[in-house]
């Protein structure tokens, strides 16, 4: 191992406490995204950053969208150019009842090697692992080839109006990065052939439908008279649940299904059926594989009527449609109109809200973030296998930039996959997994930036 990268590992290591205080901090800030403009208040979070850089002689660059909504930079590096980007986002969503918390939501209380509270994970974690990585490269004087570019950025849990969306917009070359490093990947998989990890190349789309059904109204005590909006409310519906979307194997992840486990080659004719036999071991897995293979129409919102005594004329209905990265606004609007086709009185609109797109699993990078992962968990071999983020990220506002993107904050293979309480109760992250993801940053950032090529 190069003597330099290798001192930066042990840095990463020695600042473990430093690196958990930092967390703590960030945590306790309560950034909470109702969705609403006022909410979130990211720029108390982008305060207490700025002064830790500040302090490190860490020149830093903070971006208000409206007011109290802030999005931090930070870089180090003389060079404009390769520029790494390590991204987070300092929203956290809201807590919906404090009463099951084991402890307050917002403490960042240490227990059993555990930072507890919302946002420790989605995504507080980034934000304090990459701004750990730019201190301790400032501090080993490290002379970069480029510029290492830290992005902590507000509302991403609202969709990123007052974030991604806006500087993307605003001040797109701010982000735009030869290589970014986002949340979305980082599972860990055993293997009898030994330990992969999942990295997320792209992710789906979502589109929102907007189905308006038209009826005729009447008086509840003559209902002959009316034309129930809301039985073509339940015939949609019964299509929705009844229609089967493309079974779709062409994502690079279907060539890696042999390290499932499985040897049967997946087609479109057999995959749910090897998809049920691996739930039998790997529900989560399984779960994930499903998602990637097709579009998924979700009914998620109703409403209809105004009196309980009138027959609604009108029903809508909304449903949350996410896409695989060849499936257009075209693609979908032929496939509900599929579903619609025959119901009278049907209306529908559809709203592009994250476009499916994805970045190359044969870059050169993802050679890089291979090693940099081996080189962070002291092991020979490692494999990463190509995924999409199942949700969207603030990912997708990037690579549009011409920014290589992926997903990829690495977890410790013995970590316990629904132990986080991501977006639920007792969120939670390991320190040891703070350290892993912080470890594995310094090194990639040392192999594109400042070590030797090659």
């Amino acid at each position: 191992m190069d003597r330099i990268l290798e001192r930066l590992l042990g840095m990463a290591e020695e600042a473990t406490g430093e690196l958990v205080e930092l967390h703590q901090a960030l945590v306790r800030i309560p950034t909470v995204n109702t969705g609403a403009r006022d909410s979130g208040n990211e720029i108390e979070a982008c305060r207490l950053l700025e002064e830790r850089f500040q302090t490190e002689g860490i020149s830093t660059l903070t971006l208000e969208s409206a007011p109290s909504r802030g999005n931090l930079l930070a870089s180090i590096g003389d060079q404009p150019k390769p520029r790494l980007l390590l991204m987070s986002h300092l929203d956290v969503v809201p807590v919906e009842d404090e009463s099951r918390w084991k402890l307050p939501p917002f403490s960042g209380t240490v227990v059993d090697g555990k930072v507890y509270g919302r946002g420790s994970d989605d995504a507080k974690s980034l934000a304090s692992t990459g701004a750990m990585t730019l201190i301790l490269l400032k501090r080993a004087g490290i002379s970069l080839r480029g510029e290492l570019r830290f992005l902590a950025a507000a509302d991403e849990e609202a969709g990123g109006r007052y974030g991604i969306g806006w500087l993307a917009q605003a001040h797109p070359d701010q982000i735009r990065a030869s290589w970014a490093i986002n949340e979305g990947g980082g599972m860990p998989l055993k293997r009898p052939e030994g330990l992969a990890y999942f990295i997320s190349i792209g992710e789906k789309g979502r589109m929102e439908a907007r189905f308006t059904l038209r009826g005729r109204s009447a008086h509840g005590a003559r209902p002959w008279l009316a034309d129930n909006a809301l039985y073509k409310l339940a015939r949609l519906l019964q299509r929705i649940e009844s229609y089967r979307p493309e079974i779709d194997v062409s994502l690079p992840t279907f060539h890696y299904f042999h390290h499932f486990g499985i040897a049967e080659k997946p087609i479109s004719a057999n995959l749910d059926r090897l998809l049920a036999g691996l739930g039998q071991q790997n529900s989560s897995l399984a779960t994930t594989l499903t998602a990637l293979s097709r579009m998924s129409i979700a009914p998620t919102m109703a409403s209809a009527g105004i009196k309980s005594n009138s027959i609604p004329a009108s029903a809508e209905l909304i449903a949350d449609v996410r896409t695989l990265p060849h499936q257009d606004e075209a693609y979908v609007r032929h496939e509900l109109e599929k579903i619609t086709a025959g119901l009278a009185g049907v209306d529908l609109e559809l709203d592009v809200t994250a476009i499916a797109n994805a970045s190359s699993f044969e870059s050169p990078f993802v050679a890089q973030v291979q090693r940099a992962t081996k080189l962070a968990l002291d092991r020979g071999e490692i494999e990463l296998i190509p995924s999409l983020t199942v949700g969207f990220t603030d990912s997708r506002c990037v690579r549009p930039l011409g920014t290589e993107v992926y997903g990829f904050a690495p977890l410790v293979p013995e970590t316990d996959m629904i132990r986080s309480g991501v977006h639920g109760v007792d969120e939670t992250m390991e320190i040891e997994n703070l350290v892993l993801r912080t470890k594995m940053q310094v090194a990639l950032a040392y192999l594109t930036l400042g070590g030797p090529q090659g």
